[in-house]
């Protein structure tokens, strides 16, 4: 039924979560914010939440990759009193270049790619950064199981918006009938997709509340895949 599948990546295959805090927990001490913060938690507990806030702007095209990262670094100094955009910027640039070289993956990866990848012509579909996404996936060691990486940064737009799924088909010159996608944010991944009449499947790890429909599938861990494709 299904020829080419479209992968999120981020919280997807690679467990962005994990590299990101160990990343941020680094540079919380290299930079010493433990004179700002009773602790790491209390940094994160400030950060985590604009930060989602933020990157739904971004996915809704609200806001540009700059003032994304400008906004999530700066936010919780902003927040206890302390304006330093050169620190809040270092913050963002140790950070960056740090989490692409964390090897985290989302359990049941690289055994679901070994399953998919002989069967099907696997894409990568993401919003997240170019500069940073070909780096994560060649530390992880799953680079070489997608043909292309196709991202947000190419055209502009961001899942959910439809231009992009249209891309991504251009692109991967694919059939929308016989083309799947796979992530776990429902809004951006899921939504989207199914805008444009595509099937999806939906990684539900979380079991996060749906609005709004039903997806072609639902799954909470990789492995189930194979009781798909």
């Amino acid at each position: 039924m299904y020829t080419t599948i479209f992968f999120d990546l981020d919280d997807t295959l690679y467990d962005f979560g994990a590299a990101s805090r160990e990343a941020f927990h680094e540079v919380y001490e290299l930079l010493d914010y433990a004179r700002f913060f009773d602790s790491f938690e209390q940094y994160m507990q400030i950060y985590t939440p604009y930060n989602l806030e933020l990157w739904k702007m971004y996915g809704n095209n609200q806001i540009s990759k700059e003032e994304l990262n400008k906004k999530r670094f700066s936010h919780p100094l902003e927040s206890i009193g302390i304006h330093d955009t050169e620190l809040s910027t270092r913050f963002c640039k140790e950070s960056l270049s740090r989490i692409p070289t964390k090897k985290r993956l989302i359990p049941g990866a690289i055994e679901i790619l070994e399953y998919l990848y002989p069967k099907y012509t696997l894409y990568i579909l993401s919003n997240g950064f170019k500069e940073l996404q070909e780096h994560k996936m060649q530390t992880a060691g799953i680079r070489h199981y997608f043909k292309e990486l196709i991202l947000s940064d190419h055209i502009g737009f961001n899942k959910p918006h439809r231009k992009l799924f249209e891309y991504a088909l251009q692109r991967s010159n694919s059939n929308l009938r016989e083309s799947i996608m796979i992530g776990d944010m429902f809004e951006t991944d899921i939504v989207g997709a199914a805008n444009v009449g595509m099937d999806q499947i939906y990684l539900n790890r979380k079991e996060n509340d749906k609005t709004g429909f039903k997806p072609t599938y639902e799954i909470k861990t990789l492995h189930e895949i194979k009781s798909i494709l």
